[in-house]
C-alpha cells in the first residue's frame, strides 16, 4: 500500500494520450477508448485502435435502455486515410476523429466523433472532472516499464476516470441528444492483455466528492503469474491515494449457464481509510467478446450494474446508488467455436471454424477460402479484408461495405462448422 504524497507526479498530459511509437512488432497494439453512461439509459463505447501488422480501425457500440445493441459498428482504414499525433491526443481516421486539449492549470477536454456508412455514430464532448492520471510513477507504466530498454512484455495505460459528457447519438440518421458521465483511457502494449491474464475486473465509480477506480487481476505465467490489486482514490479533482496490494476483496456470484458475466458483485473494503461495501446488481449486458488462444479461451464481458454504495471514507459516510459499467474477463473452458486466434494451432488449420474464427485462419484452409468466396466474392483479394486477417470473421463481414446481412452470417457460420 502506498500513499500519494505528490499527486502532480501522476498527472497525465496531452503527450501521455498521444500516439506512442512502439518498436516494430506484429504483437504491438494501441487503443484510445471512450465510454459513456447516458442519463436517458443508453450506454456506449467508442474505440480507436492500431494493431501490429497494419490494422487501423475504430468501433462504436451503443446499447439502448432495454439492453438491445442498436449500433455495433467497425470501420477500417488504409495508409493515407489516418493520422496520429505523437505530441497530443489528435487522431483522425477518415472523417472520424478523437482529439483533446490539456491546458496547464485548466480543465482537460476531449472530443469524439464517429459516423459509419449506415449513418450510425456519436458526437461527444468530454470535460474531465478529476485529473488525468498515469498508472504508475513516470519511469514506469502499467504492467512493465516503457523506459529503455523495454521489458519483454508490457501493458500500459493512462486514463481520465470521471468526465461530464454532452453531445448526441446518431442511430440510422436520427439524432438523440444526451448528457452522460464516463471515462476514457489510452492503452498500449507489446503483448495481448487478455492473453496475459487469467481474469481481471475493472470498475470506475463516481461517489460524490470521491472517485474510486478498482482493478484486480491474476496474471498468467507469461506475465509472472502474480496477482494484482490496485486502487485509486481521487478526492475532488486531485488524485488522493494510489494503492497496490490494497485491502479489499471481490465476490462474484449469480453466473448463468454459458455466460461469464456475474449477476452480482460485492466489493468489500478493509482499507485503512476506506471501509464498507459496494453491492452491484446486474441490469443489462453491454458487450461479450470471446478471445481464443492456443491453449485457453478468455471471455471479456462488460455489463451495466446498479451499484449500492455503503462506505466510510476518512470517517465520512457515503450511502448512494450509481449505475456504472463493470468489465469482467475470465478464462473459460476452451471451445473451437469461439476461438479468435490460434497462434499456429493445428486444430484450426484443419477446420472446425465459425464466424468467431479469425479471417486469416480460415483463408489458409482451401475449403474455408472457397466458402468465404461463395459468400463474398473477391474477399481473398479485398484490401480492407486483408487488413483484417487478425480479426474475427463476424467483424470483417459485418463491415457495411461488404454488405453481408445477419441472416447470411448465420448461414455462413453453419457451413463453416461443417468443414473437416
Amino acid at each position: 500500500m502506498s500513499m500519494v504524497f505528490d499527486p502532480e507526479k501522476y498527472r497525465a498530459t496531452g503527450k501521455h494520450f498521444a500516439h506512442y511509437e512502439l518498436p516494430p512488432s506484429p504483437e504491438n497494439w494501441e487503443t484510445w477508448f471512450a465510454e459513456a453512461v447516458c442519463d436517458n439509459g443508453y450506454f456506449l463505447a467508442a474505440m480507436f485502435c492500431c494493431i501490429g501488422g497494419g490494422v487501423v480501425m475504430n468501433s462504436l457500440c451503443v446499447v439502448d435502455p432495454t439492453g438491445k445493441t442498436v449500433v455495433d459498428s467497425h470501420q477500417f482504414f488504409e495508409a493515407g486515410e489516418y493520422s496520429l499525433s505523437t505530441e497530443t491526443l489528435d487522431i483522425k481516421m477518415g472523417h472520424n476523429y478523437y482529439r483533446g486539449n490539456f491546458p496547464v492549470g485548466g480543465i482537460p477536454t476531449s472530443e469524439v466523433y464517429v459516423l459509419d456508412d449506415q449513418n450510425n455514430g456519436a458526437e461527444l464532448f468530454y470535460e474531465s472532472i478529476v485529473q488525468p492520471t498515469i498508472s504508475e510513477l513516470p519511469e514506469g507504466v502499467g504492467i512493465g516499464r516503457m523506459s529503455i530498454p523495454q521489458t519483454p512484455s508490457f501493458v500500459g495505460w493512462f486514463f481520465q476516470p470521471h468526465n461530464k459528457i454532452t453531445g448526441k447519438l446518431i442511430i440510422k440518421g436520427e439524432e438523440i441528444p444526451i448528457t452522460a458521465t464516463g471515462w476514457t483511457d489510452h492503452q498500449m502494449g507489446n503483448t495481448d492483455f487478455f492473453n496475459a491474464v487469467e481474469y481481471s475486473i475493472w470498475a470506475c465509480l463516481p461517489l460524490g466528492e470521491h472517485t474510486l477506480n478498482i482493478f484486480e487481476s491474476q496474471l498468467t505465467e507469461k506475465m509472472g503469474s502474480r496477482p494484482i490489486k490496485w486502487l485509486w482514490d481521487w478526492k475532488g479533482e486531485k488524485l488522493y491515494e494510489y494503492c497496490r496490494d490494497c485491502s479489499y476483496y471481490i465476490e462474484l456470484s449469480g453466473f448463468e449457464e454459458d455466460d461469464v458475466i456475474p449477476r452480482k458483485l460485492l466489493f468489500v473494503f478493509e482499507h485503512s481509510r476506506i471501509r464498507g461495501t459496494i453491492s452491484c446488481d446486474f441490469i443489462i449486458p453491454i458487450e461479450r467478446i470471446p478471445r481464443g488462444y492456443a491453449n485457453r479461451q478468455v471471455m471479456n464481458g462488460r455489463a451495466a450494474y446498479k451499484c449500492h454504495v455503503n462506505l466510510e471514507i476518512d470517517n465520512e459516510k457515503i450511502d448512494i446508488t450509481v449505475i456504472r459499467p463493470i468489465d469482467v474477463a475470465c478464462t473459460v473452458p476452451k471451445t473451437v467455436e469461439s476461438v479468435e486466434e490460434n497462434e499456429g494451432s493445428e486444430e484450426l488449420q484443419s477446420g472446425g471454424f465459425s464466424i468467431d474464427s479469425n479471417l486469416g485462419d480460415v483463408v489458409k484452409n482451401p475449403a474455408g477460402l472457397e466458402l468465404l468466396e461463395k459468400f463474398v466474392p473477391g474477399i481473398s483479394t479485398d484490401p480492407n479484408a486483408k487488413m483484417g486477417h487478425g480479426m474475427p470473421i463476424k467483424v470483417i463481414f459485418g463491415m457495411p461495405q461488404l454488405g453481408v446481412p445477419k441472416e447470411k452470417l448465420a448461414e455462413l457460420d453453419k457451413e463453416l462448422r461443417t468443414i473437416e
